[in-house]
This record gives structure tokens, C-alpha cells and sequence, in this order.
């Protein structure tokens, strides 16, 4: 059964893959799982996807059967070996070896579960991951109901009118205070980024009672250096009004 199911090295193959299973005299008849799953000790977790797939396009090109075939035999086999291990005297010298193979095993029956899409798996452990994932699905949701509450004392009913066709002209003025300097010489407001601003705009401001949309406010904010986008200038007719420090007025 195992030389259906694994590739095995070839008889005295001096640099066979390191996945095939065997040894230089290659695989006896029916040691195949054996030897399977003595590979698995020694593989790291990032290594079971492609241990798993080196198997199973072995398995598919002899045409015995389908992945759902190659899955359960393998998660078949890793299962009793984890109750052969979990059997053994407790007290014995090879207990904590035991815990290892158990430990490794059990790793490596958590990756097939990502490959059951057949539920081949017993009820109970599907039982048990539904009831996991369900456990995590509800910590997930009262995570955003709080979430939602927490943004929902910055809600507003009505938004902040302005007058139509004078959008530009709270735009300069905005853009005025972005660079305001206190008497100290440092800016009244700093940020690294431009979205606080036209954010602010689209969110708060309606123009004429209609929405602002984010890309329009956006293209009123451009980098240094960056040539804005035609028609999002501040006209000069609309620069109706200009910050200075009190002792300026």
C-alpha cells in the first residue's frame, strides 16, 4: 500500500530527493506510511506544503486516484499514529520523544485540515474547528460593534454648508492654516500627509447641500512639485479672505 501512495528513492540513488521516502536499498513493500511519516519529525512547518504536494503529484500520475483518495489515506495514517504514540507508557525513557512525534504529527494534521475540502475529517474534530472558528467569528464581530460604537460618537446628523461656488474658498483657507506659524516659529498644525485635510473637506463640508466628493477635494492638495490637476486651482477671484497673526491685522 505504501508504494501506491509515496514516492519512494530509487535502489542505491546516492542523492535521491530529500523528500522520497526509503533508504539506499530503496522501500520494502508496505513500509511506505512508515516512512512517511518518519519524514515529518524532521521537517519544519514551512516544509508540509511542499512534503504533502512532492506525495501527491507522485500519487496523481499513477492514476489510483484523486486527492480526496491521497487525504484521507494520509490523514488516515497520521491519525493512528498519533493514538500509537498517545498509548505508550508515560514513564517510559522515550516519552518525551513520544510528545515530540505527537506534537510534529498533530502540526502536521492541522495543514491537511486546510486541504479537507471534502470533510473527510471525523465529525468531531470538524465539530471542534467549526466551533473554533465560530468562537472566533463572534470575538471578531464584538471587536467592530465596538468599534462602531466608538466611531459613532463622531458621527454627524448634518453636515457643514457652504455656500455654492465658494468650495475653493474654504479650500484656500484651509490651506492657509496648514501653513500658519505660531509666534515661536513652529507650524499651528503639521502633518506628514495631505488625506487629513481633503478627508476633513468631503466629510464634514456639503457645497451647495451637495456631497463633496473625496477625489474632488483631493486634487486641490498636491505634493511639492507635483503640478495640480486643471481645474483644481483656487481661482484668485475665490482667495476672498487671508490668516495673519493678530498683531498683523
Amino acid at each position: 500500500m505504501g508504494l501506491k501512495y509515496f514516492k519512494s528513492s530509487k535502489r542505491f540513488d546516492f542523492s535521491p530527493h530529500p523528500f522520497d521516502v526509503g533508504n539506499i536499498f530503496g522501500l520494502k513493500t508496505w513500509y511506505g506510511d512508515n516512512h512517511f511519516l518518519l519524514k515529518i519529525y524532521g521537517l519544519d512547518k514551512a516544509e508540509f506544503e511542499a512534503y504533502y504536494t512532492h506525495h501527491f503529484n507522485h500519487f496523481i500520475s499513477t492514476g489510483k486516484g484523486t486527492e480526496k483518495d491521497f487525504l484521507a489515506h494520509v490523514w488516515q495514517i497520521v491519525q493512528k499514529r498519533i493514538e500509537y504514540f498517545e498509548r505508550k507508557d508515560p514513564f517510559s525513557s522515550g516519552h518525551s520523544r513520544h510528545l515530540s512525534n505527537i506534537g510534529k504529527l498533530t502540526e502536521f494534521q492541522q495543514y491537511l485540515g486546510t486541504r479537507d475540502k471534502w470533510n473527510i475529517r471525523p465529525n468531531d474534530v470538524l465539530l471542534k474547528e467549526k466551533d473554533g472558528k465560530i468562537a472566533e467569528l463572534e470575538a471578531h464581530i464584538l471587536d467592530l460593534e465596538e468599534q462602531l460604537k466608538a466611531h459613532t460618537k463622531f458621527g454627524i446628523s448634518q453636515k457643514v454648508y457652504v455656500e455654492d461656488g465658494y468650495l475653493p474658498t474654504l479650500i484656500d483657507l484651509i490651506q492657509q492654516l496648514r501653513v500658519v506659524e505660531l509666534p515661536n516659529g513652529r507650524n499651528l498644525l503639521k502633518s506628514d500627509h495631505h488625506s487629513p485635510y481633503y478627508k476633513l473637506i468631503a466629510k464634514y463640508f456639503n457645497h451647495g447641500g451637495k456631497e463633496i466628493p473625496l477625489d474632488t477635494a483631493r486634487n486641490y492638495f498636491v505634493g511639492k512639485g507635483e503640478a495640480p490637476i486643471k481645474g483644481s486651482q483656487v481661482p484668485e477671484d475665490r482667495k476672498l479672505f487671508r490668516i495673519v497673526p493678530a498683531d498683523q491685522a
